[in-house]
Order: C-alpha cells, then sequence, then structure tokens
C-alpha cells in the first residue's frame, strides 16, 4: 500500500492535520546554533555503535548536531528518516504511524505491508502494534544499503507504551539502519537499554564547547579579543552552546564593546530558559530550583540545614532525573553543581531577603566544614565582605590548606580591588595563590604594595619572597629566604611552614641533590600527619614520588603514588580534588613509561586533565606530554601537537610564565625527531637554548629534568642525523658529570647505540644488551623503534635484545612455570606437572610478575609474548 492509499482511509480533515504533522516532524533545523562545525562529535563514536543517543538539558545543540549529521549522510547517499516527537506522538499505535508515515515519504523504496496492517487492525478497534512493527522491521532488513533514522526531542515520550515501544524498536532494529536520538532527559527507565552493546550514550559533558572550541568560535566571528575572552566566558558559560549563541548575538547588537559587561545576555538567557525549561515544571521545582541554585554548589547535608526539614529530596531527584542544569560533581562525592549561568539567573527569582538568608546560612555552614573558599564566596554575596575579614584573619591558613586556588582566585575577582586592599590577610593569601599558579608578575605587584605599607610579618615576607625567588630561578636566594621563613614561623602557620619545606624540597631537587630533597619532604610529610592534613600530606607524597623518579627509581616512585590516591580514597573533601589530579597525572606519566598503555593510563589522563583544568593547576602540562607522546608513538602527529598546542593556549589563558612550561617545546622537538623532521627539530631545540649551554637551562618547579632532557634530546637528534661522533663526544662530556639517574639511564643506552652504529659487531651489542637490562631493572620501557636508529630498520631485533636481558634474569624454573602459564594450567596443575609444592608455584609466579613489571598474569603472558620468550 502507497502513503496516497494509506491517508485515503482517513477523514480529509484528519489527513490535512496528518500532513500538516508530517511536515514539522520532518523539518530539520535550518542552522547550527553558533556555526561551528562539530560533526565530528557524532560520526566518530557512530563508526563503533550502530546507535548513538544524546542527552543533555535545553542548549546543548543536540538538534542541530543531529541535522549538521544527517545533512551530510544525505550528501553522501544515504537515505534519512528524520522524526521530531511531540505530545501526539502516544500511544504507542499513533508513535508508530507517524514513523511509518514518514518512512513512506522518505524511504518509500521501503515495502508498505506494515502500514497497510495499522490501518487494517485499526479498523477493527485495535492496532497490532508489535506485529506493525515486526513488519515494518523485516521491510527494513530486506536490501545492503545503510538508512539513517533521526529521533529528536525524545524526552517527549510520556506515555509508557510509546516508550515500550522505542526500546523494542532499538532492540530490534537492523544493521543497515543506524539511529541518533536526541533527549533532554530520559523519560522513561533504562531497563533493557542498558544491555544494548550497540548503543553508545553522549551525556552533556561530551556536547559542551571546550576552551579552544570557544576561541575558534569568537575568531570566526571576527572578534578580535578572542584569546582574552574565552576565560571569563568559560567560567560564566561553561561551554553552554545556547548560552554562546546568545551571547554572540548580544556582543554583535551591543557592537562589539571593548569591555563587555558580566551581565551581557543575561536577560536573553533568562528569556530562553523561562521559554524552554521553566513554564513546563511545576511551582514546588521551580522554588526548589530558585533555592539551589543560591546555593550553587551544595550537598544534601548543606540543603537540610537551609531547608531545615527532608521535603527538598523528592524534588532534588526530580529536577535531576529532567536533567535542569543541576549535575553530580564526579570529583566530590554526594556534591552537586548548578550551572553558573542558571544559578544567576534562577536565584533572582527568590525575594532579595530571602536570598541574604540562604547566603549566610550556607557560610556559617560552609565555614564549619573545612570549606572556606566556598564560605567566602557566600560572604560576599550577602555582602559580609567587611564583616568576614577577621574571620579571614582566624582562617587564614585553613583557606590556603584548601588547595582551592582556582576557587581563590575566581573569588578575589568578585571580590574586586578596593575590599581585597582593605585587608592584609585578603592580600596576603591573594599574593599566595598567584604565586602558587604561577602567576609571578601579579604576584611581585600585589608583593611589594605588602611590602611597601608593612602589612605582613617579616616570616611571612620571607616566605613570599623565597617563593618568588624559587620562580624568578634564584635557588641559592629561595632557599636562604625559605629557611628563615622557616625557623620563624610560629606552629599555627602550619600551611606556610608545608609550603616552606615543600618548597626547599623542590630547590634540592633543582640542584639534584635529591638526599636533602627527600629530607625536606620528609619534613612536609611530617606537618602534614600532625595538622591532620590529609589533602597537604598527599601533596607530599606527590613531590616523594618526583624525587624518586628523579632518582631513577620507577617501581618505587610508582608505589608512592599509589599510596598517596589510597589515602584520599573515601575522602568527599573538596581539598582533595588538586593533590587527587596531581596524583593521577602523575600515575599517568609513570605509565607510559613502563609501556603500560592500558585502560588505567587511558583513565588516569583522563581524569588528572579534567580535574587540573578546571582547577587552573599547572601540573595539566604533565597529561598533555604525554597525550602527545602516546599519539607520536601511534604515528599521529597531528594529534601529538594539537596536544601541545592545546596545553601552551591553557597557559597563555591562564597567563603562567612560559618559563614554568617551556619545557614542552622539548616533547614537540622529539616528536619531530619521531616524524624524521631533523632540520626543523634542531631549530626548535636551538631556539629553546637561545645561546645558552644544556646544564645552563633553567630547572622549573614542574619538571627540574629540562637541562637533562634537553642534553638527551641533543644526543638522539645526532645519532638520528648520522651524526655519530658528535653524539658520543656529547655523551662522554656529559656522563662524566653529575647528572639526574634516571637522565644517564637513557643517556647510557644512547651511548652504546651510537657505538654499536660506530663500530658493529659482537662487543658493541654485549653492551647495548647491558643498557637494555639496566633500563628493565628499574622499569623503564620506552617505545625504543621510535626513540633510536637502527631498531626499527631490521638489522637488529629489539625484542631478541630485551628477550636477551629478560632471559637472563627469569630462571630456568621461572621459564618453565612460565611456558605452564601459557598452556592455561592452574597452580595446582603446574606444581603437579613439575613435581613443586604449590606454595613455589606461587613464589615462582610473583617474581615472573616482578621481573616482567606485569601486575597480573595475563599481563605477565602479553609482555612475554612481545618478548619472545614463548
Amino acid at each position: 500500500m502507497n502513503t496516497e492509499t494509506a491517508e485515503a482511509t482517513l477523514p480529509s480533515a484528519d489527513s490535512a492535520v496528518l500532513n500538516a504533522l508530517l511536515q514539522i516532524k520532518s523539518r530539520w533545523p535550518e542552522a547550527p546554533h553558533c556555526g561551528l562545525n562539530r560533526q565530528g562529535l557524532l560520526a566518530a563514536p557512530l563508526q563503533q555503535a550502530q546507535m548513538l543517543w544524546l542527552n543533555a538539558p535545553a542548549g546543548y545543540g543536540k538538534s542541530v548536531l543531529l541535522a549538521d549529521y544527517a545533512r551530510s549522510q544525505q550528501q553522501q547517499g544515504v537515505p534519512v528518516l528524520w522524526c521530531r516527537i511531540d505530545s501526539q506522538d502516544q500511544p504507542a499505535a499513533q508513535f508508530l504511524l507517524h514513523l511509518l508515515e514518514l518512512a513512506a515519504r522518505h524511504w518509500p523504496a521501503i515495502e508498505q505491508t506494515a502500514l497497510a496492517h495499522w490501518y487494517e487492525t485499526g479498523r477493527r478497534g485495535h492496532v497490532d502494534t508489535e506485529q506493525v512493527l515486526l513488519l515494518w522491521l523485516e521491510a527494513l532488513q530486506q536490501g545492503a544499503d545503510p538508512l539513517l533514522l533521526c529521533l529528536d526531542d525524545v524526552h517527549n515520550l510520556s506515555d509508557d507504551s510509546s516508550w515500550q515501544l522505542l526500546v523494542r524498536l532499538l532492540e530490534l532494529l537492523p544493521e543497515r539502519v543506524s539511529v541518533v536520538l536526541a533527549s533532554r532527559h530520559l523519560p522513561g527507565p533504562l531497563g533493557r537499554l542498558h544491555l544494548l552493546p550497540r548503543l553508545h550514550w553522549l551525556p552533556a559533558a561530551t556536547l559542551v564547547f571546550s576552551d579552544d572550541d570557544t576561541q575558534r568560535l569568537l575568531q570566526q566571528h571576527g572578534i578580535a579579543r578572542a584569546a582574552e575572552l574565552v576565560m571569563p566566558l568559560s567560567r560564566r558559560l561553561q561551554g553552554w552552546p545556547a548560552g554562546l549563541a546568545i551571547w554572540l548575538a548580544c556582543y554583535r547588537a551591543a557592537g562589539q564593546p571593548a569591555e563587555p559587561p558580566a551581565s551581557l545576555g543575561a536577560a536573553e538567557a533568562g528569556d530562553y530558559l523561562q521559554g524552554e525549561v521553566l513554564q513546563q515544571q511545576s511551582e514546588a521545582l521551580q522554588n526548589f530550583i530558585g533555592l539551589v541554585a543560591v546555593l550553587g554548589t551544595f550537598n544534601e547535608t548543606l540543603l537540610r540545614h537551609c531547608c531545615g526539614n527532608d521535603q527538598y529530596h523528592q524534588l532534588l531527584q526530580q529536577a535531576l532525573q529532567q536533567n535542569l542544569f543541576i549535575t553530580p560533581l564526579t570529583t566530590v562525592p554526594g556534591w552537586f553543581q548548578v550551572h553558573p549561568l542558571m544559578a544567576g539567573l534562577l536565584a533572582v527569582r527568590l525575594p532579595e531577603s530571602q536570598r541574604l538568608q540562604l547566603h549566610r546560612q550556607a557560610f556559617s555552614w560552609l565555614s564549619q566544614h573545612r570549606q572556606p573558599v566556598a564560605a567566602l564566596q557566600h560572604a560576599l554575596a550577602a555582602g559580609m565582605g567587611e564583616e568576614v575579614q577577621e574571620w579571614v584573619g582566624r582562617e587564614a591558613e585553613q583557606i590556603l590548606a584548601n588547595l582551592d586556588i582556582a576557587g581563590l582566585l575566581h573569588w578575589f575577582e568578585q571580590l574586586g580591588p578596593e575590599l581585597l586592599q582593605q585587608s592584609p590577610r585578603l592580600m596576603a593569601i591573594a599574593c599566595w595563590a598567584l604565586l602558587l599558579t604561577q602567576q609571578r608578575e601579579q604576584a611581585r605587584s600585589l608583593l611589594q604594595s605588602l611590602l611597601q605599607r608593612d602589612y605582613v610579618q617579616a616570616f611571612e615576607a620571607d616566605a613570599l619572597q623565597g617563593y618568588l625567588a624559587r620562580l624568578d630561578g634564584d635557588l641559592d636566594g629561595s632557599a636562604l629566604l625559605c629557611r628563615r621563613a622557616l625557623e620563624a614561623l610560629p606552629p599555627a602557620r602550619f600551611a606556610l611552614r608545608i609550603l616552606m619545606s615543600s618548597t626547599l624540597a623542590h630547590l634540592q631537587l633543582a640542584r639534584q641533590d635529591t638526599e636533602d630533597a627527600r629530607h625536606w619532604n620528609r619534613l612536609t610529610q611530617d606537618l602534614a600527619r600532625q595538622y591532620q592534613a590529609p589533602a597537604l600530606e598527599a601533596l607530599s607524597l606527590f613531590d616523594y614520588a618526583r624525587i624518586e623518579l628523579n632518582r631513577g627509581h620507577i617501581s618505587r616512585s610508582s608505589a608512592i603514588i599509589e599510596r598517596g590516591l589510597q589515602l584520599l580514597d573515601g575522602t568527599s573533601e573538596h581539598a582533595d580534588r588538586l593533590p587527587r589530579a596531581r596524583l593521577l597525572l602523575y600515575r599517568a606519566v609513570l605509565l607510559w613509561l613502563t609501556g603500560d598503555s592500558d585502560a588505567r593510563l587511558e583513565d588516569a589522563l583522563r581524569q588528572g586533565i579534567a580535574v587540573s583544568t578546571e582547577l587552573r593547576d599547572v601540573s595539566v602540562c604533565y597529561g598533555y606530554g604525554v597525550e602527545a607522546m602516546r599519539c607520536a608513538a601511534r604515528q599521529d602527529f597531528t594529534a601529538a601537537l594539537g596536544a601541545l598546542d592545546a596545553a601552551e593556549r591553557l597557559m597563555q589563558r591562564w597567563q603562567v610564565e612560559r618559563s614554568t612550561y617551556e619545557w614542552l617545546a622539548l616533547v614537540k622537538v622529539n616528536i619531530w625527531i619521531t616524524q624524521g623532521k631533523l632540520v626543523r627539530a634542531q631549530q626548535g631545540l636551538d631556539q629553546l637554548l637561545r645561546g645558552r649551554t644544556f646544564l645552563a637551562l633553567p630547572r622549573p618547579e614542574l619538571f627540574p629534568m629540562q637541562p637533562g632532557f634537553a642534553l638527551l634530546t641533543q644526543a638522539r637528534l645526532w645519532l638520528h642525523n648520522g651524526q655519530v661522533n658528535d653524539c658520543l663526544a656529547l655523551l662522554e662530556q656529559t656522563l662524566r658529570q653529575r647528572t639526574n639517574p634516571l637522565i644517564s639511564l637513557v643517556l647510557g643506552l644512547l651511548r652504546s647505540a651510537a657505538l654499536r652504529l660506530q663500530q658493529p659487531g659482537a662487543d658493541a651489542q654485549q653492551v647495548f644488551s647491558q643498557a637494555l637490562r639496566s633500563l628493565q631493572r628499574e622499569g623503564l620501557a620506552l617505545s625504543l623503534p621510535d626513540w633510536l636508529p637502527g631498531l626499527s630498520d631490521g638489522s637488529v631485533s629489539l625484542d631478541s635484545g630485551r628477550g636477551l636481558a629478560l632471559s637472563a634474569n627469569l630462571s630456568e624454573r621461572e621459564l618453565e612455570v612460565l611456558r605452564k602459564i601459557a598452556q592455561g594450567l592452574s597452580n595446582q596443575d603446574i606444581a603437579d606437572q613439575l613435581f613443586i609444592s604449590l606454595h613455589t608455584v606461587k613464589t615462582h609466579a610473583r617474581k615472573i610478575n616482578v621481573k616482567l613489571g606485569a601486575r597480573s598474569r595475563t599481563q605477565a603472558l602479553h609482555r612475554a609474548q612481545e618478548l619472545n620468550l614463548l
């Protein structure tokens, strides 16, 4: 039955209504909100899965993404069926009819038996939806050409029968049909949908505009100050696509002012929020949303304190279920956050007296629960700027120990210079916040003001000047001032005492005196334990792991990182986020160095980069550096260099001194070497050196190995360029000097590789094998074919070299046990076959794991296969 025949069975008025409805349902959004092509967000996951579901609040560009992707597929010859779901798509029979009618229009080649059966059973008084659906799916099964089904506004399926029909459709959908769905929230229980391996979910977090997206968007619209506007827009909008579109329209309408007001676009965004979200909600839910908007960030205990009862719980669950711009904080269990722009727009719906009371209640609760920075935000909103200064003086140490430096900086921006200048304690804390985020010149200006006004005591002046000298590269001056401050600081100033001892550890690490660095780090840990500050203790363990890595002890460094993460497990303090992010990033560094590229590395990078970016922590550079090297190892050089460019743009937006992250240029040079762009690599290295010797390069806090890494990079470059004699001369001279132990390990390998190229033979090969064994003992497993010439061209077998090194370490009995494990035998079976005890088998298995650097039997077998040991 064709479309005309089907429609002829309906009364003419109903047919006209249906035609009008179908025109609406098949209409695609005409243009994207902001004009930035983001089809890749859908194309990439759809290559892995047949079905993709976008689930995000209003204004996240879901319909636009669907439309852009649908157009691109249609241009490639893929037939597309677009259906925008509304309240008319229920019950199930009506929803199915609309799908069939649209299919008849857009997929005319599909057999119409299902549509005919719908009308036939409908005339009998009850549509057989199950049979109709099966007939349609059977028709879709015919043919090999791909089809695309787009279902927009799925949240309108409030009827249970329509929802179950959709679930059934997705379960039985033929492989030739891809489907993309979009919804503001899930209107029904997921149930069986969770079990569909073909279904991939795309949440709001993946749809937001990144800072780089925002900058490209602003540049695309011809905004000259794009780079400067990214940070304030990101903080206010958090990448909300509709908010960016509204702001752009208002910015152009205002004549693109040089200093756009903070409230630009607020009224228009409020209208959008009212029309698209709020007017559909009950009055009780609207009032609740206004209340939590005042709080901004909250947990249920804080809600109970402010509400005085437990009636909020059901409303909170309802708001979360409907995606009303309230999201759980993944890094702080049990806490929720209202979107910053929405919080500002929603809060004003409450009377001012109620808002002020809520802010005061929140300040009271947060200040008693070790969250001083969040308390400060509410104190400012409650108009308590002057009143809170005495409290700040009392809580100065806890404020610093809270480690929410990004929150402090944001609070100071809101506070304004006038109130800041009225309080010596606030000025000192602001100065520390700038120093700890490596904003050297701004910190220097504020410090000069503090000293001129004689606002700080001598010991704090020494501490501030000592830390600034450290950022300036004056190691001797910094050490003198920090030691003097540490001796004079009273016990009550525990945060500064910890900061000073930590600084002295870093200074000694920069001098390559790891023993003295360990002494100061031990003091830091003792102080953190004494004052029961687990976040600061975890941060000191991060420093301890860095010291051990500089000493060349990779396995020990890894164990310390895991110890630090275990210390933070089960805690829910906001202060834990910074040390947790740093520990995760360093875990990623160590996993990369040991050649472990499994899901743990991916997860550590993802979490570490996300939280560090949110906290404005420069340690995020570790994550971008590792990501760049991983991409280079996969020969994806565009992505590798893109990761480094992203890190540099981020540092520029944060106004971080270039010397802090200049070492990333060495990562870029090594990528160029791997890529074979040797001339460009030498130019990049020369630009970094600027006529200085390698050992004269600064040793920044984040990467004190910079001089050794630069030297290693030059040796590797010469080796790849065939300048073997130059490489050997440099290495011979360097290895006689005192160098970083970890760098020395790699330099030794480079030297052995150069000797083998200069004088091929058994002796050179033996030296090379010894160097490999030294690396293996410390757990270092660089991707050597990418690092050394002659290994990837087949002239030397890296596997055999590594296998030789490892075979020498594995005893004959251990190799025998390893082979039995590879056969799939249990420990008891191995014991029976080899006539040894079960305990002996387990001992051998543990030793095999240690020697292969594996954490499990499966990983040990994988490593053994890589090394040709089986």
